[in-house]
């Protein structure tokens, strides 16, 4: 019997993200399980391309390093196809790309790739506001969000909306 996508993408996402936390030590996982949501209804394909957007570029980051990255790929491309893995690879952002000039440009030429990055970068700028004791960090996510939203076809004020981590998940701040 074949296992559920959505299902085996949590499973892969949880094995390179599950003991990972953010910059204000909130797991990794909230985040990613955020980013999938805000896709989810673009279709499944989305979905699974958000829960696993930076599997590949998490996993070269794990203690057995190029052995696990070639380990996730390879689950990701065998139960997941092109299309999804095609979507990841443009978003795994590599050591020699410029942000701007090469790792957006490549991003926006997958419409998969593009969907997600917009949820990702939407979520990151909506919860900036909890760094309160790093405000010159605070303001220099926050404009370079807004900048990578606006590259990419939004109006990256409007997505701002001020989140908070809640019962383990991502809700808007009231």
């Amino acid at each position: 019997m074949n296992k559920d996508p959505l299902l085996e993408a949590k499973e892969i996402a949880k094995k390179v993200h599950g003991n990972q936390t953010d910059k204000k030590q909130y797991p990794y996982m909230a985040h990613i399980l955020d980013v999938a949501s805000r896709v989810s209804h673009l279709g499944e394909r989305y979905e699974i391309t958000g829960l696993l957007h930076d599997a590949i570029e998490d996993a070269s980051k794990h203690p057995n390093g190029e052995d696990f990255k070639k380990e996730i790929t390879n689950q990701i491309e065998k139960s997941f196809g092109n299309d999804v893995i095609e979507a990841i690879h443009a978003m795994t952002k590599l050591s020699s790309d410029d942000y701007f000039n090469d790792y957006l440009p490549r991003v926006k030429r997958n419409e998969i790739a593009k969907q997600v990055k917009i949820a990702d970068s939407s979520h990151n700028l909506s919860k900036a506001h909890l760094l309160i004791n790093e405000p010159v960090l605070q303001d220099r996510l926050r404009k370079k969000y807004i900048k990578v939203l606006n590259e990419l076809g939004e109006d990256g004020l409007s997505c701002e909306k001020p989140i908070i981590y809640q019962d383990e998940e991502w809700v808007e701040k009231k």
